[in-house]
């Protein structure tokens, strides 16, 4: 609205004289311009005092009433003025803007509409249309608003910034990054707009430059809250826990009812396995914002740590746990909890849980039964393919955000991949992950389709269903929370899981879990809520790594010469108390041996297990330090090469190695493994199985020390270990029989056929 102001300042009226309405509007609009609301509520009062219908002073009170957050009154106000003149686009507009600030979402959609159909070419109701559009959720139709503004008005920059926070939404973090960029070479004071830069560079995996933007907000505003929690966020993420405490409790002790600041430090005492700390933070983040669905989830799944103190801390934590899932089940059925649930669905899992060394089904299928219920009231039944005709490839999906250098493609995804008979199969690659490697490039090149992008659920819904597979597989469900989300949706008359993370997944929308018949006990099936499958073997095709030679000699690991060194690496919460003594009891056997374990981050978590294991070493006259050894993380090559440096591999008992063990073989490192009660305790079992060495599979804890003993002590037969290994490798390697089983149960399901069995010969 442009109006002019008056040439000379109006002091005051004499009271003798009526009000010269025109010269004291004109003032108030000029005191309106330069900040001076009170005196420009004044004057607009008196206006309207002397002229109730006055459009103009009856608009712009009502914009100073809208700015107090006073919507009611400026919804009079505004309403009132479109009285006299019902089709002005300037207070259609207006109106807009409070109804929108009503929340009466669709009201002021019909009044912008209103607008742009009296003015057609109308920027401003265009760029609000699109912000009503992106509250409810819609943020495609609203970018289409942004982008005619644009269009209109190149050098709008809340359009730009809008555009950018739609983007955002929709997980387009590179296309957000270019309109922050616009909107800050329009306005480069523009807070908001540097802090939702650094929002997307750190969604991007650019964390200095994120911090760098967070920065700049913060000289601009240094009061702003989000740009301090934002900056929480990527010190975390960076692995700089403890500069990120520091900040987040400075943050707090400025404005204690920050909810988003106590969901950020509830995140980092998780990290730093204080899981109680993080419920309370959780908890209170929700009594603050009670419609903070991210934190409500992270409230309930918080309760399962990363370690455990001692073994009866697992039966407390897992009642801990099922008592409040239940709770928060039943309180979203009855419709009880406030807000959009689907927002921070999936972020949040219960990863640590499988780490307790139970059956998880029945947990599993509360959690993933939730899942698909906030999931299901988001979206619509979908319609799904048809059985393929006779002749036609069966299309197979595959979904993951491992689509790269990981453990999940390379037991499970990669052979997929290279092996389905591409007569008989369209391979569909779905990379819901953001990093990509030359591992992406093999995949998108070996894909009939290959989709990879930051991209929204609604976008990769939309996309799988589009191409209608007959059949989706997916490597792993807990992990990746986009393909989670889309795992608790049915977009294909048949879906799988499989042993990525070798775990049920509870969800009514996962048919069959895939696994192989040499690593399944006898009661395999109970442990699953989807149909179990047994591949032949280990159920997987395995291509060994390439790798460049690396070297690395035993001083540079903290190795001594004489030491019996033995390979521990895998993930530390795999670890649990009550095996804490089998390392000291090796160690008081062997005397001079040392263990190599890898270090987590944050180091509060390492240093967590190193005193389980002092208090486990002291019990036997040892001090622990003397013989556990924590590497810093590695890459492939390298960590590869130090296993070589090692004379054997001690497996997790509880929960075996899979690619961790496949990788030490290709070493022909002997090793001595634990046979569990559950699937995820048998994967070494059945590898060493394929190459004809049940002799190191323990039965017991004390048969797991004897057999570590003997390995350490008997030099001759660690050599002929290695030996076997190396003369019998080929027979875990790339694995045809699991890819052919694979072909016929695939096939099978896909053309709706009865006989699902699958013949699993030994090995």
């Amino acid at each position: 609205m442009n109006f002019k102001s008056a040439s000379k300042p109006l002091t005051g009226q004499p009271q003798s004289k009526p009000l010269d309405v025109s010269r004291t509007f004109e003032q108030a609009l000029a005191f309106h311009h330069s900040g001076r609301l009170s005196e420009a509520e004044r004057l607009y009062t008196a206006v309207l005092a002397a002229r109730a219908d006055h459009f103009d002073a009856l608009q712009m009170l009502g914009l100073i009433k809208l700015g107090r957050g006073e919507a009611s009154a400026a919804l009079q106000l505004i309403s009132t003025a479109l009285q006299s003149r019902p089709n002005s686009p300037q207070a259609l507009l207006n109106r807009g803007l409070v109804l929108n600030a009503l929340n009466r979402h669709q009201e002021a959609l019909a009044s912008f509409d209103l607008a742009l159909k009296h003015k057609g070419r109308y920027a401003e109701a265009l760029n609000n249309r699109g912000c009503v559009l992106a509250a409810l959720g819609r943020d495609e139709e609203a970018l289409e608003d942004y982008r005619r503004t644009i269009g209109i008005k190149p050098d709008y920059t809340d359009a730009h910034y809008n555009q950018g926070i739609s983007q955002q939404k929709l997980n387009c973090h590179a296309d957000s990054l270019k309109s922050f960029d616009r909107a800050l070479a329009l306005d480069p004071n523009h807070a908001k707009a540097h802090n939702n830069r650094g929002t997307a560079l750190q969604l991007l995996r650019r964390p200095e430059e994120a911090l760098t933007a967070y920065d700049r907000a913060l000289t601009l505003r240094p009061d702003f809250d989000e740009a301090l929690n934002n900056r929480v966020t990527v010190l975390r993420l960076s692995n700089r826990h403890d500069e990120a405490l520091q900040s987040v409790d400075r943050l707090l002790s400025l404005r204690p009812g920050y909810a988003e600041a106590h969901n950020s430090r509830g995140a980092l005492m998780s990290d730093f396995n204080r899981s109680t700390e993080a419920v309370q933070s959780y908890e209170h983040a929700v009594s603050l914002k009670p419609d903070y669905s991210e934190a409500r989830w992270s409230a309930c799944l918080a309760t399962l740590p990363i370690l455990y103190g001692e073994e009866s801390e697992i039966t407390e934590r897992r009642t801990d746990y099922a008592r409040r899932l239940y709770a928060f089940c039943t309180d979203v059925v009855a419709d009880r909890v406030p807000g959009d649930l689907t927002r921070g669905i999936g972020r949040a899992q219960p990863f640590f849980l499988a780490y307790q060394g139970y059956n998880d089904r029945d947990l599993q299928r509360l959690f993933g039964t939730l899942m698909t219920h906030v999931v299901g009231k988001r979206y619509p039944q979908a319609e799904l393919a048809l059985p393929p005709e006779p002749g036609e490839p069966v299309r197979v999906g595959i979904v993951t955000g491992f689509f790269r250098q990981h453990s999940v493609w390379k037991i499970g995804a990669k052979g997929w991949v290279s092996q389905l008979d591409r007569k008989r199969f369209q391979v569909y690659g779905y990379h819901t992950g953001l990093q990509e490697d030359d591992e992406t490039a093999f995949a998108k090149a070996q894909c009939h389709r290959f989709v990879h992008g930051e991209t929204s659920i609604d976008r990769w819904r939309k996309q799988i269903l589009a191409d209608k597979p007959h059949v989706l597989l997916y490597p792993e469900i807990g992990m990746n929370a986009e393909a989670s989300v889309l795992a608790a949706q049915r977009l294909a008359p048949v879906q799988c899981s499989f042993i990525g993370h070798p775990q049920t997944s509870g969800m009514p929308t996962i048919d069959y879990f895939l696994s192989g018949a040499l690593i399944e006990p006898s009661d395999g099936a109970e442990h699953y809520s989807e149909t179990l499958v047994r591949l032949p073997n280990i159920g997987l095709y395995y291509e060994p790594l390439q790798l460049p030679a690396v070297e690395v000699t035993r001083e540079q690991l903290g190795l001594r010469p004489g030491a019996v060194a033995y390979w521990c690496t895998q993930s530390l919460f795999k670890y649990l108390p009550q095996h804490d003594c089998v390392f000291a009891r090796i160690a008081r056997q062997i005397g001079d041996c040392q263990f190599v374990f890898i270090r987590h981050e944050p180091k509060q978590v390492t240093e967590f297990l190193q005193n389980r294991l002092q208090r486990a070493f002291e019990a036997e006259g040892l001090n622990a330090s003397d013989h556990c050894v924590f590497l810093a993380p590695m890459e492939m090559a390298r960590f590869s090469a130090a296993a070589g440096q090692c004379d054997a591999m001690l497996d997790s008992i509880g929960w075996s190695g899979g690619n961790t063990t496949l990788e030490a073989l290709a070493q022909h490192l002997p090793m001595v493994t634990f046979q569990g009660p559950l699937m995820r305790g048998r994967v070494s079992a059945g590898i060493l199985r394929m190459l004809g060495m049940p002799e190191v599979i323990a039965e017991t804890v004390d048969d797991y020390i004897a057999i570590a003993v003997r390995l350490g002590r008997d030099t001759a037969w660690r050599d002929s270990l290695k030996d076997s290994i190396a003369r019998n490798l080929d027979r875990v390697y790339r694995d045809r029989a699991s890819i052919v089983a694979l072909e016929e149960f695939l096939d099978r399901v896909a053309r709706r056929q009865q006989d699902l069995a699958i013949p699993a010969p030994a090995a």
